[in-house]
């Protein structure tokens, strides 16, 4: 069925643009479960966003496909006054629906609706809290690891009057992403040495949902328009 009506839409003649995208993200991931209440543990997301949208003329609608990737981190266990937490590689596949908004005279406002999947891959562990830095921390052992969990997100976009319909542009948005993982999952044993010389053994799961707002600024390219492979041949 996606097949017959991706062909269906293809084979109708319009007008429409495809514009690239690309972007520098800045987020900040907050997760609370039972086994951390912190909403700091020293977290920051970086990475960059690649996008693809199809663009019909004198659209309120359009979608896009977006791909980020960068590295953040995820708290494992809070211990006395310091959260144990894991270091990720990130991947972000999501497929967004844009509705333009005119407001302010000319300028442009883009609200944004998103599904998709995060991959995570696990790139160590650390220490945040009171005297993080004097503690060693290292993973023993883990079960029941998953590396992919969906996601859903809501964003908007704004730019300014005068880029409205230019060939090359630039865009200031947020977006909060919010990211499922699965109960019972993603556990971890961590072995810590604290400031005092003490040795700790943490038990720790990745584990309920991650909320994470970010920051991005954006350059967008417009191709041109759409020609399809028949249209070529003619």
């Amino acid at each position: 069925m996606i097949a017959v009506a991706l062909l269906t839409i293809a084979s109708v003649r319009s007008d429409a643009q495809i514009e690239v995208s690309n972007s520098i993200d800045l987020g900040y991931p907050m997760a609370i479960n039972q086994y951390n209440q912190n909403l700091f543990y020293g977290q920051v997301d970086v990475g960059m966003r690649l996008g693809v949208s199809y663009k019909p003329n004198a659209t309120q609608f359009y979608p896009t496909l977006d791909f980020a990737f960068g590295r953040t981190r995820l708290p494992l266990k809070q211990f006395e006054n310091n959260v144990a937490y894991l270091n990720y590689d990130y991947d972000h596949l999501t497929l967004r629906g844009n509705f333009v908004m005119s407001v302010f005279y000319t300028n442009t406002l883009f609200l944004s609706l998103g599904i998709g999947a995060d991959r995570l891959i696990e790139k160590g562990t650390g220490v945040s809290g009171t005297d993080a830095g004097r503690m060693l921390a290292h993973i023993d052992s883990s079960q029941n690891v998953d590396h992919y969990f969906p996601s859903v997100s809501l964003g908007m976009e704004y730019v300014y009057g005068e880029s409205v319909g230019q060939k090359v542009y630039l865009s200031v948005g947020f977006n909060f992403r919010y990211t499922i993982f699965f109960p019972e999952r993603n556990t971890y044993y961590v072995y810590v040495r604290d400031a005092h010389a003490n040795d700790l053994y943490l038990k720790g799961a990745i584990d309920g949902r991650a909320l994470t707002p970010d920051f991005h600024i954006t350059l967008h390219y417009m191709l041109g328009k759409e020609v399809f492979f028949w249209q070529k041949k003619k």
